[in-house]
């Protein structure tokens, strides 16, 4: 009974789970691409804190701007140009790597750049850099567009990407300069020469508190820059074709003209850590924390309010989703609870009780049999209709596909009080309903498939190691069991007498196993049949050689009781051997398993200590390659010593 329960508990947690996961984390995350986004908080004047801002949408919407601080509305002044508070710097970082020559995409580059420069206000100061195999800062910070145009008609293409240097280099002109900080970078693939990584380089930005937008063509590469730009608080925008570019820089440009700053006057007197402040122009809405008497520039500089990231499909977060969530959850509160009440409060099996005027008061165990009747088939778990026709189909399905009898087998060697049946059923019902679950929250498709591959792979290695144990346990009474059944056959007892006195004094497995022989024979079947069910059941070779003999002893005669205990003792000399043999052979057990695991335990190591060492590993090709390769060989080598050091007895 304990073990239904275990069993039946452990299926409706997974309903339980199933049901609610998805609906919880409903809060909506900040959406990265919102047309409104804070940049820089001055509060070193608490009477005049500025907030810049950028706003992609119609100025006149201004007009609706509302400003937060501390959850309470504050009264703050008209949002204004930036232009007009602050000279605007931008750094054009331009890809010059010998791949730009292709399609003329260096011309599209230098048009849109051109294009840039001449409608560019006459306070913004822009700066040139190139980027190749070396970093070469082309023109410096100045507001001469003929300049400009000079130097951007001068950069020459040459080999391999420093696209991290460059971002870098940018980075640092903006060293003890007043201009806001605003790196354009263009690039047309990855980065292959740098010696800064993508770490740095975002690092770099963040410290002069700047942006960075990245503007390309689409390339394998991109996402890692777009993603770098998206943590400074800048922008990602991507041409399918290089006659796309010019709209790109546009598009940054615009973004660019579209900021703004408002200045209030700070209510909080007693902060006692950072503030929190929200702008809202209609839907729009944007908020940070700053820390008071502080200039924090740059959006990554200041720190986002917390939002808990949803969880599950969007669809549970839907009304629809939440409402099918719901009834999953009260359908699985109801199973279980009819379920419990059922094991609890049943009838006695009719079994049982067909059974019972031939136990005589021996054969059937209360503490065992009575849980599936002494028929080892198990419980009936599906008690509502609709489940008892459901696993009525899956049982359909498995016997004509051939692996029900497969099934009863591992269950009845596990001593698992189930149906077969209701086991698939029931199996199967909770991997489908995992897999969905780790789908929907799981951030790539291989983590859920290893994910899945887990859940399924861990009720049949229970079972299986479940029913290994038992054998065991079996296999080490039977010595005992033959030397305590031959005693009674000298004491005067027949065959069927000395098992059904066996069965009460051996240990268990054995001795429900022996009733099992004895309620079987009682019902009519030779009592041979009945103890070559149990070598079948338990999957022993050496019980089934003591029934060989005990068959070939009631055909011919002979003396059993003498048979029986020369049965027992080579049983007891194999033993005996198979355990020095595993003494023996149990240091090149231990090496397979050290020589084995030190490998993944180094690599783990090493990730722990400097994730980045270990990247190659996972990113280059030629590293997956070799990571595959190594992981093939180990299993070979472990695989080869195993069965070096496996000797059958």
């Amino acid at each position: 009974m304990r073990r239904a329960l275990l069993a039946l508990a452990a299926i409706g947690g997974c309903l339980l789970f199933a049901a609610g996961g998805p609906a919880l984390g409903t809060a909506a995350a900040q959406d990265p691409d919102s047309a409104l986004g804070i940049r820089n908080v001055d509060s070193t004047d608490p009477d005049a804190v500025e907030v810049t801002f950028f706003y992609t949408g119609e100025r006149a919407a201004l007009s609706d701007l509302t400003v937060r601080e501390d959850g309470d509305n504050v009264e703050f002044t008209s949002a204004v140009p930036l232009d007009d508070q602050q000279a605007l710097g931008v750094v054009l970082a331009i890809d010059s790597s010998g791949s730009m020559e292709a399609n003329a995409l260096i011309e599209r580059v230098r048009e849109a750049a051109h294009a840039f420069v001449d409608s560019k206000a006459p306070t913004d100061q822009i700066a040139i850099v190139s980027f190749d195999g070396d970093v070469t800062l082309v023109e410096d910070f100045t507001t001469d567009a003929d300049a400009l145009n000079a130097a951007i008609d001068s950069i020459a293409l040459d080999e391999d990407t420093s696209l991290w240097d460059g971002i870098v280099r940018s980075a640092r002109l903006y060293q003890d300069s007043s201009l806001q900080p605003n790196v354009i970078v263009f690039s047309d693939g990855a980065d292959n020469a740098s010696t800064a990584t993508a770490d740095q380089a975002e690092a770099a930005v963040i410290a002069e508190g700047g942006a960075l937008f990245a503007v390309g063509v689409e390339n394998s590469g991109f996402a890692q820059l777009s993603s770098v730009a998206r943590a400074t608080g800048g922008e990602a925008v991507v041409a399918d074709d290089p006659d796309g570019v010019g709209a790109l820089f546009e598009d940054v440009q615009q973004t660019l003209r579209k900021q703004y700053v408002t200045t209030f006057a700070s209510e909080v007197t007693d902060a006692g850590g950072a503030i929190p402040i929200t702008l809202t122009v209609g839907s729009e809405s944007d908020s940070v924390e700053y820390i008071p008497g502080s200039d924090q520039r740059g959006a990554a500089s200041l720190q986002p309010v917390p939002v808990e990231e949803p969880s599950g499909p969007e669809f549970f977060r839907s009304p629809a989703g939440l409402a099918i969530a719901l009834g999953l959850l009260a359908l699985g509160v109801v199973v279980i609870a009819f379920s419990v009440g059922s094991s609890f409060f049943g009838n006695e099996s009719s079994l049982r009780q067909a059974l019972s005027p031939y136990s005589e008061g021996y054969v059937a165990d209360p503490d065992t049999d009575a849980d599936d009747g002494g028929d080892g088939k198990g419980q009936q778990l599906a008690q509502t209709p609709l489940l008892q026709r459901a696993v009525d189909a899956t049982g359909t399905f498995a016997e004509k596909r051939g692996f029900l009898t497969k099934v009863e087998s591992l269950l009845e060697r596990a001593n698992l009080p189930l149906r077969p049946p209701e086991a698939i059923f029931f199996y199967a019902a909770g991997v489908a309903v995992v897999a969905l679950l780790l789908l929907g929250i799981a951030d790539s498709p291989l983590v859920a498939l290893i994910g899945i591959a887990i859940v399924a792979l861990i009720p049949p290695a229970v079972v299986s190691y479940l029913g290994n144990r038992r054998r065991k346990q079996f296999e080490s009474l039977l010595p005992d069991t033959l030397q305590l059944l031959a005693s009674t056959l000298r004491a005067g007892y027949s065959l069927m007498q000395g098992v059904e006195a066996v069965s009460q004094e051996v240990s268990e497995p054995m001795g429900r196993e022996l009733r099992r022989v004895v309620t079987e024979a009682r019902l009519g079947r030779p009592l041979e049949e009945a103890l070559d069910g149990i070598a079948d059941r338990m999957e022993s070779g050496d019980f089934a050689w003591a029934t060989m003999a005990i068959r070939i002893q009631r055909e011919v005669g002979g003396n059993l009781a003498e048979l029986l205990v020369t049965v027992a003792e080579t049983m007891t000399e194999r033993e005996r051997l198979r355990r020095d043999v595993n003494a023996l052979t149990a240091e090149g057990k231990i090496s397979a398993i050290v020589l084995s695991l030190l490998p993944v335990g180094l690599g783990l190591f090493i990730y722990t200590a400097n994730p980045g060492y270990m990247d190659p590993l996972f990113e280059d090709t030629i590293g997956k390659i070799l990571l595959g390769g190594s992981i093939l060989l180990m299993l070979f080598g472990f695989y080869w010593m195993k069965k070096t050091i496996e000797i059958d007895i």
